[in-house]
């Protein structure tokens, strides 16, 4: 036995160096396994996790569950930044100048602001003035004759004047009343033979002619009173044609003053003093009336910009200098157009690997500040950036998988160690959590890690319910 003690120390004696190099090899080779090659076999993050001969597959192999860890939906404020380039606009408002007739006096020039309702321009009225007093006379001529219709002397009133109709009237039926005596005696006398038969037919002829005069003298006094009334309209019409145009007349007259229809500034002026007007309506100034920053979005922001969303406009004039803005209109219609002119090939690929072409829709951003240091004009372009903000649910940005078109996946733990695969309706998301629009109630619970891993028939085991602060990310 102590022979073999004395052999053995002597191997190891002669074995030092060996013996300790092997010691040092083990001990690495466990350090390595332990804190190297066990964590990186238990990482889902590792290419060996997924494999055939990882975790995932060995626990299948063994009929176990695999771990996951969930956390629960909840509520948040979600801010999305819209950015799109643009251009300052305005409104451009055509000045016309009607009358014919010579430019006087021009007050404005291009570059001036002009107030809505200043005068513009002064046109010679001399023709005019003739034109409205000649239009005033005609009032008083249509007054007299009317004056003339209704005492009954306007000779047009030759046939209609009831008042002399009705003494004729009288007269013929006073004269009815004695022929019709007259011929009742004649009769009489004729039948006891004391006048001829021709003095019966003179009576009998002078009965019938007062009878016939009587009934045309009916006539005419109706045609005269129903006569009276037409022509007394007829005149007092043509007194109201006529102050209808002298109203037309002092409507004309203010045309001789050019006046602004609206604020803005003249961009040009189309007229010169002295020279004569030849065409009515044609324009004599251009007015750029209001003022407003045209943004063009990406067609994938369609859904985030709203009527009266705010923002602010960065214009490239005026570097650093932020100007408030809130969306007065929105144009829904998607164009190719980048904020220039509309293009008509496609763009240089933008990470697709492909040509591409830029899908984008127009809306316009109001300025809610004027803004005295910085002038604004027409044509500055810039970029527009709106905030959008809206509380929705929310759950980790982990947990949301295959987004594509506003619609990803979510897996969701059920009962016994079952998980289920949904889809859902995505809207803002950004790098620690996920707005869900449609699909998931906030008081579900989703799996966050350990789901991309899941094959259909895995049980899964909850090892950690993450508490995620929503409202941190907010």
């Amino acid at each position: 036995m102590s022979s073999r003690l004395s052999i053995l120390s002597g191997l190891v004696r002669d074995n030092k160096g060996l013996l300790i190099g092997g010691l040092i090899l083990g001990i690495f080779i466990i350090t390595m396994g332990y804190f190297v090659l066990l964590p990186s076999y238990l990482s889902p993050a590792t290419k060996m996790y997924s494999s055939n001969l990882g975790y995932p597959a060995m626990m299948r192999r063994l009929g176990k569950p695999l771990p996951v860890t969930t956390a629960q939906a909840g509520e948040r404020e979600f801010t999305r930044y819209v950015m799109g380039e643009g251009v300052c606009s305005s409104d451009p408002v055509l000045v016309p100048v009607i009358p014919l007739s010579s430019i006087e006096k021009i007050h404005f020039k291009e570059g001036d602001y002009v107030g809505k309702g200043e005068i513009m321009a002064e046109l010679s009225h001399e023709f005019a003035d003739i034109k409205l007093a000649s239009a005033q006379l005609a009032v008083a001529t249509a007054k007299a004759e009317l004056a003339r219709v209704e005492s009954g002397s306007a000779y047009v009133l030759a046939q209609e004047r009831p008042k002399m109709e009705s003494v004729n009237l009288a007269a013929e039926k006073e004269r009815y009343e004695l022929a019709t005596e007259k011929v009742d005696r004649m009769r009489k006398a004729y039948q006891a033979g004391l006048v001829a038969k021709t003095a019966l037919l003179d009576a009998e002829k002078d009965f019938a002619d007062s009878g016939q005069q009587l009934s045309e003298a009916v006539l005419r006094m109706g045609m005269a009173e129903e006569g009276v009334i037409k022509s007394l309209e007829i005149a007092r019409n043509a007194v109201r044609d006529a102050e209808e145009a002298v109203a037309h007349r002092q409507l004309e007259l203010k045309n001789y003053l050019v006046r602004a229809p609206a604020s803005g500034i003249i961009e040009r002026v189309l007229i010169k003093e002295g020279e004569y007007n030849p065409d009515p309506g044609k324009p004599g100034f251009v007015i750029v009336s209001g003022l407003w920053f045209d943004a063009f979005f990406d067609q994938a922001d369609f859904g985030f910009v709203r009527k009266d969303e705010t923002g602010e406009v960065r214009l490239e004039a005026y570097p650093g200098v932020s100007m408030p803005a809130i969306v007065e209109r929105l144009t829904p219609v998607v164009s190719f157009n980048e904020g220039g002119p509309e293009i008509s090939r496609p763009l240089r690929p933008r990470g697709s690997g492909a040509p591409e072409w830029a899908a984008t829709f127009r809306a316009r951003l109001q300025f809610t500040e004027k803004v005295e240091t910085f002038p604004i004009a027409m044509g500055m372009t810039g970029f527009g950036r709106l905030t959008v903000k809206r509380k929705g649910i929310a759950i980790p940005r982990a947990a949301l998988l295959s987004i594509s078109a506003g619609a990803g996946v979510v897996y969701l733990p059920g009962p016994d160690q079952s998980w289920e695969a949904r889809e859902v309706k995505v809207g803002i998301v950004d790098d620690q959590s996920a707005e869900i629009l449609s699909g998931i109630e906030p008081d579900e619970k989703v799996i966050v890690t350990g789901h991309w891993i899941l094959r259909e028939g895995d049980l899964i085991e909850i090892t950690k319910e993450s508490e995620f602060d929503y409202q941190s990310h907010g």
